[in-house]
């Protein structure tokens, strides 16, 4: 079996993970479907050779159990986020689009640890995380998890206006 079709597998199975993420109601339920689809993702873009967005998916796994960890030390965050942008630098060997996954996960990172119990900015983030991921994909031919990333996105985008219009009712609601 060649190895476009594996890595193409491989992230059916992650972008089947990513649709269950982006319905979850809170930040913990997003992070922990989120680990599956990490480990699924790497394992697609180590067959596919992209290496920078599998040193990110290997970075999110920790990122994601850290997140979820009632204790919360600012120097891992810290010391995830130079492994992420480190390794990303290290094993980049895609020029400029294997930047995008750095970037992506840098910012989707940082929102994870500053809006940990939060459910809007973590859906946001991971909204353009998606987008970045995407053209990242579609680049090193993973075509399944181009397509999943635009699923997601739209999935994601679908439940950031159906929490926003939710909310607006609840807040007319209560202001009569």
């Amino acid at each position: 079996m060649s190895s476009l079709i594996i890595g193409n597998i491989c992230s059916l199975l992650a972008m089947c993970s990513d649709g269950i993420s982006a319905s979850r109601k809170t930040a913990k339920g997003i992070l922990s479907v989120q680990i599956a689809s990490q480990f699924l993702y790497g394992a697609s873009t180590i067959v596919l050779k992209g290496y920078s967005g599998a040193v990110q998916n290997a970075v999110s796994v920790f990122r994601n159990l850290t997140a979820m960890s009632k204790k919360q030390y600012k120097w891992i965050e810290w010391l995830l986020l130079s492994l992420a942008v480190g390794l990303g630098i290290y094993f980049n060997n895609r020029g400029l689009v294997g930047w995008l996954p750095v970037l992506g996960n840098f910012i989707y990172t940082l929102t994870v640890f500053r809006f940990k119990d939060q459910e809007r900015p973590i859906k946001y983030a991971f909204a353009i995380s998606t987008v970045m991921f995407a053209i990242f994909n579609f680049s090193i031919q993973n075509y399944v998890a181009f397509g999943g990333n635009v699923v997601v996105f739209i999935m994601a985008v679908i439940f950031l206006i159906k929490g926003r219009s939710k909310n607006g009712k609840n807040e007319r609601n209560t202001a009569v």
